[in-house]
């Protein structure tokens, strides 16, 4: 009988804190406008800025051939969605100053003797000039202009059997088979990862400002001589933020899906449980932070440290993770839950998982969202001691 009034005592304790955090909730629409607008802002931001694929790359061509041959191999490689031919330059210190000042990525040399050698069935070198400052684009450039003089190449050997009389020799096919992202769509890996950070990034700030604001104010005192213990504190705190940043979360993920075009072939309950389980640790960590920061300005920064910016690195949402070193990957992307979100995200609307398929996803975020908020528990006493 104890036992059971001792419960209902708690959970009075925790409805009279949940109710006073959800009135300063809802009379802070500076807030309310924050949580549902800056995701969908960074949405936009991170499909329309960040881009993968080469397009376009601009490079020039000295030409000292001047030939039909040296026309139609720079006309193969202009013709690609990938290069775009931006300069013809008649000098060779003009091509490097073009290097220098960054104004192409490649350029391409071809020599006087090019169509000469190619009418003899000699080789012909060109010399290929690349910028290797960005290491992401070098590799791009080269493996593209191996493959496109590749193809080049065959069609010279494939033309001069021809004129031999010599039949036309199958090759090797590659039957190449998409699945899940059959248009190799970018969107649908920017955005599913895009969700993770959108959490990360806004969910620890908001409610590590909540804490903060009552210790600057020192209504936190108030707390400390009542009869609220630690976690009944922490649960209710902590709850409205949890319930409106969940819906309001959900609601981002349903108006990226519908705005790209994503597909959305999983379970919804998958994709709440892990919204869910992802805002409450984001919120126990801007929790925790709080109790740490002694200002609001300090808090922001501790959550943009510790939350943000690890989110753009290891969630795999931006940069594929397996690109790291084992440690990163096998060890400390394991501490963030916007891996196992962004993992989650993808499985469920690309792939179609179902809650069975993503539970070595859910698992990990349960238990850290369990590790976490006793940890804001045990703080929350040591403060209050």
């Amino acid at each position: 009988m104890q036992l059971l009034k001792a419960r209902q005592n708690s959970i009075q304790r925790i409805k009279a804190v949940f109710q006073t955090e959800l009135l300063h909730v809802v009379r802070d629409p500076l807030s309310l406008s924050i949580a549902l607008f800056m995701p969908i802002f960074l949405l936009f931001l991170i499909g329309y800025s960040v881009q993968y694929e080469m397009k376009q790359y601009p490079f020039a061509v000295y030409d000292m051939n001047q030939s039909k041959e040296s026309l139609d191999y720079i006309n193969t490689i202009d013709n690609t969605e990938f290069f775009n031919l931006r300069y013809r330059v008649t000098e060779y210190q003009e091509l490097l100053n073009l290097l220098d000042d960054g104004s192409v990525g490649f350029g391409i040399v071809i020599p006087p003797d090019f169509s000469k050698n190619l009418s003899r069935q000699e080789p012909a070198t060109i010399q290929t000039l690349v910028d290797s400052s960005f290491v992401n684009n070098t590799l791009f450039i080269v493996s593209y202009l191996q493959s496109i003089n590749n193809d080049y190449s065959s069609s010279l050997v494939t033309k001069f059997l021809k004129s031999k009389g010599v039949g036309k020799i199958e090759s090797i096919n590659l039957s190449i088979r998409s699945w899940y992202n059959q248009a190799l769509r970018e969107f649908t890996f920017k955005i599913t990862g895009a969700f993770s950070i959108t959490i990360m990034g806004f969910v620890p700030i908001l409610s590590a400002l909540a804490l903060v604001r009552e210790k600057e104010s020192g209504s936190i005192k108030q707390i400390f001589a009542s009869p609220v213990r630690p976690f009944e504190y922490v649960i209710g705190k902590m709850s409205p933020y949890v319930i409106f940043l969940t819906l309001d979360y959900l609601f981002v993920v349903v108006f990226g899906v519908w705005f790209f075009d994503l597909p959305w072939r999983g379970s919804l309950i998958a994709i709440f449980l892990a919204t869910f389980l992802m805002v409450f640790i984001c919120v126990l960590v801007g929790f925790f932070i709080s109790t740490i920061a002694r200002t609001q300005i300090s808090a922001m920064m501790l959550a943009i440290v510790f939350t943000l910016m690890p989110s753009l690195i290891y969630s795999d949402a931006i940069v594929p993770i397996h690109n790291s070193p084992d440690f990163f990957f096998h060890g400390y992307s394991n501490l963030f839950p916007a891996k196992f979100y962004t993992e989650a995200c993808r499985s469920i609307l690309v792939k179609g998982a179902d809650i069975v398929a993503v539970l070595k996803d859910i698992v990990p975020l349960l238990i850290q969202a369990t590790i976490i908020f006793a940890i804001c528990a045990w703080r929350m006493k040591k403060i209050r001691a």
